[in-house]
Formats: C-alpha cells, structure tokens, sequence
C-alpha cells in the first residue's frame, strides 16, 4: 500500500476496527478532521465503542459535520456510563448552532443539570444559555441550589441572560451565598434583568464584600430606577472609596433632583474621585443649588478635581443660559 493510500479516508476508516483502541482513537481524531462524508457513518457507528476515549472523541468528530440526523445520538451520549464522554456530550450539544431548532438540545440539557459529575452539569447549565429557551429557567432555578459553587455561577449567568422575572426572587436569595464570587455573578444578571431588580441590589447594598457593594451601587445607575436614590445617598458614606465611587455615579445617571442635598457633601469626600464623581453626578442633574459648592471645588487641593469643576460648571452654565433662551 502506498504512502498517499495509508494517510487517506480508507486507511482511517480501516482503522477504526482496529483491536488497539488508541488505534481506534487516533483514527476517529483523524475523520473528525477531515470531515469527510463518507465519515459520518462509521463515525456514528463509534459512538457505541467498547472503549471510552474512543467514544469521547466519536462525540467530538461527529458533532463537527452538524448533521441533524446525528442529534439523538448525541444527546443520547448524555446518558453514557463514562463521565468523560458526558462530559463531551454536555459541550457539543450546548454549542449547536446552525438554525438547528432549540427543541431537541433543551430537554437532555435540562436533565444533564442533575447529572452526577458536577463538570457535566456545569456544560449543560452553560448549553443552555445558547439555546435562549426560557423553558429552561425553572431547572436553572433548581440549579442555584447545586453544591458546585462553579454549577451555581453557570446557571446564575444563564439566568441573567434569559431575562425571566420568575428568576427575580431566586437570585435574590443567591446574594446570601457563602461563597463571593457566587454573589457577584447573581449582581450582575440581576442588572442584566433591569428594574424587577431593584430591590435586590438595594438589598446588596449592605453586603458585608466591599466587592459586592460596589457592584450593587453601580448596577443601580444602571438599571435607573428612582428607588435607589436614599440607599444611594446612604452608601456615598460607605466605608470603602468604590463604593462611594459608585454610588456618586449612579445617582448622576439616575438623575433625580433629591440626591442633590447627599451629593453636594460628597463633594467633600477626602477621596478626590468620589469628589470628582459627585461633582459629576450635580453636573448631569444641573440643579442650581450645587452651584456654589461646585464653585468652591475651584480651589481644591487636587489639580484634576478643580479642572473637572471648572468643565462642570461651564456646562451648567450653558445649560441655564439654554433654558432661559
């Protein structure tokens, strides 16, 4: 047999029946490669190896011709004894993409959420984030409760990005988390939710990580709901700069007139960029009683602070004069 014969699709597919299954495993790595037609079939056919790596890498190589016909089985795979090629299974059954219907893909997702190695439920709470099928948000709910901080996190994110009010009070609960990291990610998908999260994050506000309330305070700004203005104006005295930081910013991008009377002491703050952040915020609310106090920031110790009110006050000059117009 020629050189050119034995690198060929026949001597690959011959291999596959080869008693020595890393043998076998080379040679369905190599198929999935080439992605050849006549692959498919025989590839399919590896799937039901007697051997786990094979079947591993079978899951791999046949998922990359994305035929429709080949989804049962793989999502059957889910089901595998071998924690490796469930694994495998849960990671290329969650990227199908290709205007594949989400259909098939969520059900076996869905029950992978409950499988016994923690890797594989991390995959499939990750899979179906691509599927965007909020027919998935109750058993992400469940997930929350999963004693793999990194499960937990998965389905935290997942939720976040489905955007499902059923999620609203859970995640809440989630900023009760022992672990940090956990409470972070339960933050930001309830600032990815919008205002049905506005009294989670108020409610983070007085987490015990400075980390978390800072996320809290700027998530607020974000999702622009009047109600944070007090529990903002209260954290502008929050024991940790970014979360004044935070708070100062979030009140400007609120815009309410009533933060005024808390911002105009922040301007005060011995942290030059809460000052400079509040004197910002007074800025984008352009009221007029902050005039005076933005006025004596002109003769701050800190060059940039006094450089910001002078360009602060310039715009609230010129918005005033735009108004009287």
């Amino acid at each position: 047999m020629s050189e050119n014969e034995k690198t060929g699709i026949d001597w690959w597919l011959s291999l596959l029946k080869d008693k020595d299954p890393k043998v076998r495993k080379k040679a369905v790595q190599a198929l999935g490669e080439i992605r050849n037609r006549r692959a498919f079939k025989p590839l399919t056919t590896a799937l039901k190896d007697r051997d786990a790596a094979v079947r591993a890498h079978a899951v791999i190589a046949v998922s990359r011709f994305k035929d429709p016909t080949s989804w049962d089985a793989l999502t059957g795979m889910l089901a595998d004894p071998s924690d490796e090629v469930r694994k495998c299974a849960a990671l290329v059954i969650g990227t199908i993409r290709d205007g594949l219907s989400a259909d098939p893909i969520v059900g076996p997702l869905i029950l992978a959420l409950k499988d016994p190695n923690s890797e594989v439920r991390n995959l499939a709470a990750i899979g179906l984030r691509q599927t965007r099928d909020t027919g998935a948000v109750e058993p992400l709910i469940a997930a929350l409760g999963d004693e793999c901080e990194n499960v937990r996190m998965s389905a935290i994110e997942t939720l976040g990005l489905l955007k499902d009010s059923r999620a609203g009070a859970p995640l809440v609960a989630v900023l009760k988390d022992k672990n940090a990291a956990v409470r972070k990610a339960a933050i930001a998908a309830l600032r990815r939710m919008g205002s049905g999260s506005s009294e989670a994050l108020i409610t983070a506000l007085k987490d015990e990580s400075g980390d978390i309330r800072y996320m809290a305070a700027g998530a607020l700004g974000m999702v622009g709901d009047e109600r944070a203005v007090e529990p903002l104006c209260a954290a502008l005295k929050d024991s940790n700069l970014t979360v004044r930081y935070a708070a100062a910013e979030s009140l400007g991008a609120i815009n309410a007139g009533r933060a005024v009377d808390c911002l105009i002491p922040a301007l005060q703050d011995k942290n030059s960029l809460v000052r400079i952040a509040a004197a910002e915020a007074l800025g984008r609310i352009n009221d007029m009683r902050a005039a005076g106090p933005l006025t004596a920031l002109l003769k701050d110790e800190d060059a940039h602070v006094r450089t910001y009110a002078v360009a602060i006050l310039e715009k609230m000059n010129c918005a005033t004069k735009n108004e009287d117009k």
